[in-house]
Order: C-alpha cells, then structure tokens, then sequence
C-alpha cells in the first residue's frame, strides 16, 4: 500500500476529481492517477429533499461550502438525470440544434441547459437542471460532463461487443432507483432508470423493458439474481 505525503496531497496533478450529482444530494471524491492502491479520497457528502426548482441552488452551496474542489483539479462531473434522450448522431449532425429541438419538445427544458455527449453513432442529451450547465461550465471549465447512463453505456457496449442480446441491472439503494440497459451486440436496445422499492421492483423492470421491446427473456442475458 502506497504511503502518501503531505505533498502528495496537495499536488493537484496527482488527483480526478469526481463529482456525483443526483437530485437529492451531491457526493466529491479524489482518485489518485499515480497510485492504482490508494483508495478514493471523499471530501463530501450531502443530501437534501428532491426539488426542481432549487435544486441548482443545492448544488451551488455544496460547492462553496467545500472550496477545495475548486482546487486546480481534471475534473470529472456525473449526473444522475432520469430524462437521458438516446437518439442516432446521424440525426444530431443533420443540423445544428437539433439536439436541443428534439429534447425540448418532450421535456420542459431551455435549450441553453441541454448537454449532449457522444459515443460513436449515439448522442445521449439530457438537462438535469435550469442554470445547471453554464454554472459547470464556469466552475469547473475543462471538466469531462456526462450522465450516468452514457457512462454505463460506452462501457457495456464495448464488452458486449461480440455477445448477444444482454441486460444489465444496476442498483442504488441509497437512492431506491435502478439502471436497465438492454444492448444487443454493442448495439443500444434501452437504456432508462426507474424507481425500486425491493427486489420485487427489480425483477418487474427487468422483464417489462424485454417485454417491451418483444425480446423473448429466454433469449436474453439476464443478471442471475433477477431471473424468474
């Protein structure tokens, strides 16, 4: 196990930040880059009650009550947003905006707060909240901003890449929600979070996005403590 300094602590080289942003709370750790055995170092941790309307204000004052993530730090920023839109990059690079037009009209959100990131051939676009991106944008500039989601879905995509039809379930009970991706190959089938209250939950999600989509479960690579 790596012996750390007083120095390594404070070279900010050395450190990812990584910001975790759900709607109830707010969570920053430090990764060390150097030390793969060094393990993440939080600096904080808080919660508050699910509100749209001051949910930017929340994430402000966690900030300026912790200064130091405002240290000279890469930064990584994830967002936990229910409303990720998946569509075709073909379709977002026919005209410019057309991310922001295709999400506002299915959700209520200014186009000045959709953030769109891409992976290959799919652009996830989401708007956590109003104000939110220009405010990550001058407090951290050069972050890396992504949504949960597309972060769990460049991943799976890569390792399923020769495989079949798959779902893959991921569980937060903290929060009481869980992560469905479907995927077939690397190909993208659904990729949505939903409430959960139990195993219960789980397991109905699980079979109603395959159902969803006329899968046969038999067919698909279910987690093994979600099967029937």
């Amino acid at each position: 196990m790596t012996t750390l300094t007083v120095a390594d602590y404070a070279d900010t080289g050395q450190w990812r930040l990584i910001v975790n942003i759900h709607p109830t709370g707010m969570k920053a750790m430090l990764e060390n880059t150097l030390h793969n055995d060094v393990e993440p170092q939080q600096l904080f941790s808080t919660k508050w009650d699910a509100d749209s309307d001051n949910l930017l204000h929340h994430i402000e004052n966690a900030v300026y009550d912790n200064p130091r993530v405002l240290d000279d730090f890469s930064a990584r920023i994830v967002l936990f947003d229910r409303r990720v839109l998946f569509i075709p990059t073909t379709v977002a690079e026919e005209n410019d905006g057309v991310e922001e037009e295709i999400y506002t009209s299915l959700y209520q959100a200014e186009a000045a707060d959709v953030i769109c990131e891409t992976d290959r051939d799919i652009t996830a676009v989401s708007s956590l909240a109003p104000g939110l991106k220009g405010f990550l944008n001058r407090t951290f500039p050069g972050a890396r901003v992504s949504t949960n989601l597309m972060m769990q879905v460049s991943s799976l995509r890569k390792e399923n890449k020769e495989g079949g039809k798959k779902i893959v379930v991921t569980v937060r009970e903290q929060e009481k929600e869980a992560d469905f991706i479907l995927l077939d190959g690397s190909s993208l089938i659904s990729a949505s979070t939903h409430s959960v209250n139990g195993k219960e939950d789980v397991i109905y999600h699980t079979y109603n996005v395959i159902d969803s989509y006329g899968f046969d479960p038999l067919e698909v690579d279910i987690p093994e403590n979600y099967r029937c």
